[in-house]
């Protein structure tokens, strides 16, 4: 038995329901969710409801959504088995919060963190002209070539996808465990629009003098994290759609020659300047895992950028693959495949969110996404405090702690119902026990808050007592 078994079960005898028929596990579950979020903290202000949550950040990541529970079933009180999908581990922050032990001030509002750490959008005319296609390959001036530093101390913000956005992605995948960000072969088209952050834009102009925009999706290739792929921008719910032409496709190799510029005889519909993979190939094993521009092209053959004279002759089998509509954050190389051709001499022009990363010094938490600015250049293990969710953090073993709290819990949610139902009677019979609950709930905390000492105007005041440290790292 699990804690909020036992909660659902003192619930179910106060409401007089043993069993479903008129109230469910699923509905009890949300009068427990709402009265330990709105009212518990706020009541009560419990010093044990706090626990440290810890990560480490990804070199060019700004934003990290909060971590979502596993899919949980509630077990077998009742006739029936509710499952809680995919809820926030955590419910909010406390100020404390460090970045490889430093302390850094924490945000919970847009307008002073962007007021401090705007995003400039980079407006960048011409990066490319149309020459009557649709098939493009572009360089943001403003990154490599060559190949960024490691770390990466310079490269694109990318987009990104919320938390309702990844819970439509895992459910629609059928991911017991979210993945986040999303990580795919191709686009996916069960993330709402209203989830979706776009920080790269690459414009133009067709024939007819109307816009065409494209967009990062916040989706990212599983076989290279820091490649992004494109999107069709569309209006909510669902009408994002995939970049024409697709994302990743395979060909199979039946020979590759051996020159300056290696021949491949495949038959495709790629076009020269794209990028593909090797993989596969018997004989010419050189190449398989490598990356490799395409120089030249035919519907049956390709000439790559490499020399292959003094490579082993090629004797059977390969695969050849294809990556199409993306950008990559890293180096700023952008292949995109427009909807519609372009007209020659039309310029294609790119916005985006260019950023020198280094060591976070202040965080936003806003909507349960984490913004880190700077983006971190590298590995960094951040720490705060925060405050746990409730329901499904309660069907686990680690929630046992918490079994003090279970009668409490329990009289506060089934008040609720019996509230919101109007059954005046067995609200104020109850309502005794419920505040009794409470008080002793409450005297735990105390028993923590009163050992705790007293802060003075040396051991916090102004500057958390260093008068010569403006909360920035920089001497006043």
């Amino acid at each position: 038995m699990f804690i909020l078994d036992d909660i659902i079960t003192y619930m179910r005898r106060i409401l007089k329901t043993p069993s479903n028929q008129s109230i469910s596990n699923s509905l009890l579950i949300d009068y427990i969710n709402r009265f330990y979020i709105n009212d518990v903290d706020a009541r009560i202000q419990l010093f044990d409801l706090k626990k440290k949550y810890s990560f480490q950040t990804t070199p060019g990541v700004d934003r990290y959504n909060m971590p979502l529970y596993t899919v949980q079933v509630e077990g077998n009180v009742g006739d029936d088995q509710s499952s809680i999908y995919y809820y926030p581990v955590y419910q909010g922050f406390t100020d404390s919060c460090y970045v490889n032990g430093i302390n850094m001030p924490l945000q919970t509002q847009k307008g002073p963190f962007f007021n401090a750490y705007p995003n400039w959008v980079q407006n960048l005319v011409a990066v490319g002209t149309g020459d009557g296609g649709s098939f493009y390959t572009l360089q943001v001036p403003l990154l490599g070539p060559p190949a960024p530093q490691n770390p990466p101390f310079n490269a694109l913000i990318r987009g990104h996808v919320d938390i309702a956005g990844v819970i439509n992605y895992a459910k629609a995948n059928s991911q017991s465990t979210p993945l986040d960000p999303p990580l795919v072969s191709s686009f996916d088209t069960n993330i709402p629009v209203t989830s979706v952050d776009a920080a790269v834009w690459i414009t133009t102009i067709d024939g007819n003098g109307n816009n065409v925009v494209m967009t990062d999706s916040g989706q990212f290739f599983s076989s290279n994290v820091n490649l992004g792929l494109l999107m069709n921008p569309g209006k909510p719910p669902l009408g994002n759609t995939q970049a024409s032409g697709g994302y990743l496709n395979n060909f199979t190799i039946t020979g590759i020659t051996q020159a300056t510029q290696a021949v491949i005889t495949v038959v495709n519909d790629l076009n020269v300047g794209e990028t593909v993979q090797i993989t596969g190939v018997v004989g010419m094993t050189e190449l398989n895992g490598n990356s490799y521009l395409v120089v030249a092209a035919t519907a049956t053959t390709l000439t790559i950028d490499v020399d292959s004279t003094l490579f082993t002759p090629y004797v059977s089998d390969g695969v050849l693959s294809s990556f199409k509509n993306y950008v990559n954050y890293m180096t700023g190389e952008i292949v995109v495949n427009f909807p519609v051709n372009i007209p020659e001499g039309n310029n294609i022009n790119v916005q985006c969110y260019f950023f020198q990363g280094g060591i976070p010094r202040s965080m936003l938490f806003y909507d349960n996404v984490i913004t880190l600015r700077a983006p971190p250049a590298r590995q960094y293990l951040i720490e705060l405090d925060g405050y746990l969710s409730p329901a499904a953090y309660l069907t686990t073993s680690d929630a046992i702690q918490f079994g003090y709290m279970s009668e409490y819990i329990a009289r506060g949610a089934a008040r609720k119902i019996l509230s919101d139902t109007g059954d005046i009677e067995q609200f104020q019979f109850y309502e005794p026990l419920f505040r009794e609950q409470e008080i002793l709930v409450w005297k735990r905390s105390q028993r923590q808050f009163t050992s705790t000492r007293t802060q003075t105007i040396y051991s916090q005041g102004v500057n958390n007592g260093n008068m010569f440290n403006n909360g920035f790292g920089q001497m006043i």
